[in-house]
């Protein structure tokens, strides 16, 4: 919503010449995480807890959330395409959410990050990215673009987290309808 709320003035950035020289403009960067590659987005009344018998898990509606700033970078992307819109995850930082959703089992994660670590990426796509070449629309981790969706036992690219464009869509519409922005 306030991505929405904030457009003319993200407009207005990307048009002033004074931002463009200095590689600026508007920008709006979502920070994601690596919870997002557990699933792909459902539909509305299971991401939401509001359709029938649904019962809450904590971790999967992080991921469902996650995985909606993914999506959510891409559309925008798309619909204004004179503004940059990223998602970024900071990689597997210790945090106390890590700690919660992962308790003992966190050790795999490691090496893990300090706030800062977790930060550097983000800042750096804040700051322009280096000088330009960033993709509009694209998922970030240390100051590359990554695959947004995993599947299998190596972790490589896959479809399993993939929504079909009917899907996307209905998130869309929902997000909006959600928001007040209708």
């Amino acid at each position: 919503m306030l991505s929405q709320l904030l457009l003319p003035q993200l407009k207005a950035a990307t048009e002033s010449e004074d931002c463009n020289k200095g590689g600026g403009g508007g920008r709006v960067i979502f920070t994601t995480s690596g919870g997002m590659y557990l699933t792909k987005f459902p539909d509305w009344g299971t991401a939401t807890c509001t359709a029938p018998d649904q019962v809450y898990d904590g971790v999967l509606a992080y991921s469902y959330a996650k995985r909606g700033q993914v999506i959510l970078a891409e559309e925008l992307a798309k619909r204004h395409q004179s503004i940059q819109w990223f998602s970024a995850h900071p990689g597997w930082s210790s945090t106390a959410a890590v700690e919660d959703a992962f308790g003992d089992t966190k050790d795999y994660l490691e090496p893990m990050r300090d706030t800062w670590e977790g930060a550097e990426g983000l800042t750096w796509l804040m700051g322009g990215g280096g000088g330009g070449g960033l993709v509009n629309g694209e998922l970030y981790l240390d100051r590359k673009e990554q695959v947004k969706h995993m599947a299998g036992p190596f972790f490589s690219e896959g479809k399993f987290t993939k929504n079909s464009e009917d899907e996307v869509e209905d998130f869309m519409e929902n997000l909006k309808k959600a928001s007040g922005l209708n």
